[in-house]
């Protein structure tokens, strides 16, 4: 959980990061938070069950930023790695960052949000469904939802920044499947804006899962290992009995030399 201070912290974060980091954009993309804000929008969890990842109000904002974060140093070690990193730029990349869970978010117009408390309190205690999907939106994959909202409120993408956002759930979404198997080499990637975004999101959620696991004790991990022992090796023998003096004469000569 967040406290309010902590919440606050994040919105100033999140909402100055619109400034700097898309600044030819930020009219359009302010527009949209403000619309979105009137709904307390902001306060969305980025999942709906404890375990999965940032299931609380504020944890949308907190895992977006993290997200951003292990995007640009990704892209940076990409880069180190020798890569291919030259067909896209870091704004493009960071946009995709931003926006990558935007769906989660829900629909535009007021009570449209996707997560609602979940009113049961038996499934919140025995199975951590913290919140439900509002029954009254259709179903969506959120990658498509996301990138609905964006065109919904006029934000021009580039196709680098539309791909990343619909394939950055990797081969865990099965609609992915299309961008992650082929067998022919023309139908492969052609950037790696996508599989960054992965990377760096796929890390987020582990982040957050293990905080999760660790701060409530509801799942052990693996221990430590122990560390090594550093005891002084034996001294090889080089004193060799086979049982036959001449035999034992060319061992013991060989291994003193």
């Amino acid at each position: 959980m967040l406290d309010s201070k902590e919440i606050l912290s994040l919105h100033e974060r999140f909402r100055s990061k619109v400034k700097t980091l898309f600044p030819t954009r930020a009219t359009e993309l302010n527009d949209m938070y403000n619309d979105l804000e009137d709904d307390d929008r902001l306060l969305s969890p980025a999942s709906s069950i404890e375990h999965f990842h940032n299931a609380f109000p504020g944890g949308y904002m907190e895992h977006v930023l993290r997200v951003v974060d292990f995007a640009e140093r990704e892209y940076h070690r990409w880069q180190e790695d020798g890569l291919l990193t030259n067909n896209f730029d870091l704004e493009e990349l960071l946009f995709a960052a931003f926006h990558h869970d935007l769906g989660k978010l829900g629909l535009p117009g007021k009570g449209n949000g996707l997560f609602v408390p979940n009113t049961s309190d038996w499934h919140v205690k025995n199975q951590g469904k913290i919140y439900v999907t509002n029954p009254k939106l259709p179903f969506a994959v959120d990658a498509d939802t996301s990138l609905y909202m964006l065109q919904h409120y006029g934000i021009k993408m580039t196709w680098q920044e539309q791909y990343a956002i619909r394939v950055h759930g990797g081969p865990y979404d099965k609609i992915n499947e299309p961008y992650n198997f082929t067998f022919w080499a023309e139908n492969k990637p052609k950037t790696n804006i996508g599989t960054i975004l992965h990377y760096a999101d796929l890390k987020a959620t582990r982040f957050e899962f293990e905080r999760w696991a660790k701060k409530t004790g509801k799942v052990t991990m693996l221990g430590e290992l122990p560390k090594p022992q550093t005891k002084k090796p034996e001294p090889i023998k080089t004193t060799v009995k086979t049982g036959s003096d001449a035999v034992d004469a060319i061992f013991n000569e060989f291994f003193k030399k």
